[in-house]
């Protein structure tokens, strides 16, 4: 393979060294203020690199710039102010891994510039990057694809991959970047993958590492080096798979609760459906006799003792017991809803699910909401589905209640991220804290039962509302895609379709 361009002819020769700390790029007279105006020279080269989102790159930079600053003044020396700004390089590397790992040729360019104009040490920066336990914090498909692409940033490779395989033991390869994947970099996941020890030889340049579980390989990461930097790739690859590993134990771990789940989920339903049918035809029956009862007792009060307007203490505790009645039917009727929404879940899906209960609403309001309903709903989970519909039920009826709305959208949107969805209305609003306590102190719990099921989920609920309106519920949960789940039909095992040289992030779920 040729050279990218002539910064990477520059990047084999600096590998090749294993230099770990470059001199520094300029002599100084004052110690401080040279590494400050070094520190300032390091950020030009990040600003230099093209940011999708620049913002927020701006706020990371200023973070890390005043953190930096501080730690500049205390260094005494020219070798303590170097290693500053090599932990400066580390920490914007780290918090803007992401975004770098999007384009691996522009953080192949950023990094060299970094070797070169800045003095900061490639090995150095390299392992600290590769090894940030930040990654943990993103879903696995997508934490993949950012390691893969740090990892091309900085080790002399044209492509690199993860293989796994499923149960049937047939391999796949999660994500690829660069040339190929090749034959001979399938067939080296495969050996790697059944547990043996592979030898690639003094002179090979497709590199293979297997990562272990308890022994047991779940993972096998493939490498093509450049010519004559073999050594440092291998190195480079060590570095990388570590962090790999954690990926893949956290994927497997989340896949066996998610088919624990699925499995409870089955053997559920029948109950599910019959405790339903069981809350309406009796706790619900039996409470709406009691409630009949009780009128007919007020009734015959009245022809025994009068009116009971002129016997305050008596009409009193008779309107309490409705009123406790009413609270009871209310809250047998929430659960036997949510039994209901569960269970409907199972045999219906999310969009008409969501459907019903918009409609149900309409009925019994007059007001017809606005539904949008955007992206793939098949990316959701069972769990993620029963808690989103319960959250807009939730909503729904506290519109319903106490708004006093004339109109009500409501917008989910599915992505590769994850879900949003939202619920706004134009009514009279609220002070959410306050009514957050009553609601507590009485012991009505939908507004913090929806914060709670969102949180369980690892996702966020906010509701928003002043006085005189309008309101806004919003809920989003973070996309999950199993990486060792099973191919789909008509795939073939180990095979995907060849990527352009210029290699993006690509996880197949």
């Amino acid at each position: 393979m040729t050279a990218r361009d002539p910064i990477e002819a520059k990047m084999r020769s600096d590998a090749n060294s294993h230099t770990s700390v470059s001199a520094p790029p300029t002599k100084k007279t004052d110690a401080n203020g040279g590494a400050v105006a070094d520190l300032r020279r390091l950020e030009r080269l990040f600003d230099d690199f093209d940011w999708p989102d620049r913002r927020a790159f701006v706020r990371t930079r200023k973070r890390v710039h005043e953190r930096a600053l501080g730690v500049l003044e205390a260094c005494s020396g020219e070798e303590q102010a170097h290693t500053a700004l090599l932990l400066v390089a580390i920490e914007l590397f780290t918090a803007l891994k992401v975004e770098l790992a999007s384009s691996p040729y522009q953080a192949a360019r950023l990094v060299q510039r970094l070797v070169d104009v800045a003095g900061v040490s490639r090995l150095a920066l390299a392992r600290a990057v590769l090894r940030a336990p930040e990654l943990l914090a993103l879903p696995p498909d997508a934490a993949v694809g950012v390691q893969l692409g740090m990892l091309m940033a900085f080790a002399p490779l044209r492509s690199a991959s993860l293989w796994t395989s499923d149960r049937g033991k047939r391999i796949r390869c999660v994500c690829h970047l660069g040339d190929g994947p090749s034959r001979g970099a399938q067939q080296l996941a495969k050996r790697l993958l059944a547990g043996e020890t592979v030898d690639s030889g003094a002179r090979r340049l497709l590199l293979g590492i297997a990562i272990g579980r308890g022994g047991q390989p779940v993972g096998a990461l493939i490498g093509s080096a450049n010519a004559g930097e073999r050594e440092l790739a291998r190195a480079l690859l060590g570095d990388a798979a570590p962090m790999l590993a954690a990926l893949l134990r956290r994927d497997i771990q989340i896949a066996e609760t998610a088919a624990s789940e699925h499995a409870l989920i089955e053997a559920s339903e029948r109950k599910l459906v019959r405790l339903g049918f069981d809350l309406h035809d009796g706790p619900l029956q039996d409470l709406a006799a009691l409630a009949d009862d009780l009128r007919l007792f007020r009734a015959q009060l009245e022809l025994e003792l009068g009116p009971l307007d002129e016997r305050k203490l008596v009409r009193g505790r008779i309107e309490d017991l409705e009123a406790q009645l009413a609270a009871l039917d209310a809250e047998l009727r929430r659960l036997s809803n949510e039994v209901h929404v569960a269970s409907v879940l199972l045999n219906r899906p999310f969009r008409g699910a969501l459907r019903d209960r918009v409609q149900a609403f309409a009925a019994r309001t007059g007001i017809r909401p606005r539904l949008t309903l955007a992206g793939d709903m098949n990316l959701l989970s069972t769990s993620q589905q029963i808690a989103l519909l319960n959250i807009v039920q939730e909503a729904l009826s506290n519109v319903r209640e106490h708004a006093q709305a004339s109109k009500v959208e409501i917008t989910v949107t599915s992505d590769e991220r994850g879900v949003e969805a939202k619920v706004t209305d134009d009514g009279q609003g609220f002070e959410l804290e306050p009514t957050l306590m009553r609601a507590a102190r009485g012991g009505r719990i939908g507004l913090l039962a929806m914060n709670e099921r969102a949180r369980l989920l690892g996702g966020e609920c906010r509701i928003e509302s002043r006085r005189g309106g309008p309101t806004e519920v919003s809920v989003a949960l973070k996309r999950w895609l199993p990486l060792l789940q099973e191919p789909r039909g008509g795939d073939q095992p180990g095979r995907r379709e060849r990527r352009s040289r210029k290699p993006q992030p690509s996880a197949t779920g």
